[in-house]
């Protein structure tokens, strides 16, 4: 059997750091309130964005992490949560997501 290859899928993270804010443009909030890190937005598919939902629907309230559900593919999620999310959405994949390669050379007649 050749060598394992890892999932193709992948969780992206990008801090919402931002010098300026758009939100705060017309609320007469100065940008010297805003923390340098409200989260982090989360872009991945629609199998991986579910898992990612089903770890934080099974939490107690407190301890939820998503901030905001924004569309099939983004979620903005607390910052202290990444690590944790990054993990287990890893293991995840590695237990459930196969490639091709992985069956070369295996004899696949059902029969």
């Amino acid at each position: 059997m050749g060598p394992k290859r890892k999932a193709e899928r992948k969780v992206t993270a990008a801090s919402s750091k931002s010098s300026t804010s758009k939100a705060s443009a017309g609320t007469g909030v100065g940008n010297d309130s805003l923390p340098a890190s409200a989260g982090y937005l989360i872009s991945c598919d629609v199998p991986t964005k579910q898992f990612i939902q089903h770890m934080n629907d099974i939490r107690t309230q407190d301890k939820k992490f998503i901030l905001e559900d924004l569309d099939a593919e983004h979620l903005l999620i607390k910052a202290k949560a990444r690590p944790e999310i990054e993990a287990k959405v890893e293991r995840w994949m590695d237990d459930n997501v196969f490639s091709a390669i992985e069956r070369v050379g295996e004899n696949l007649d059902m029969s």
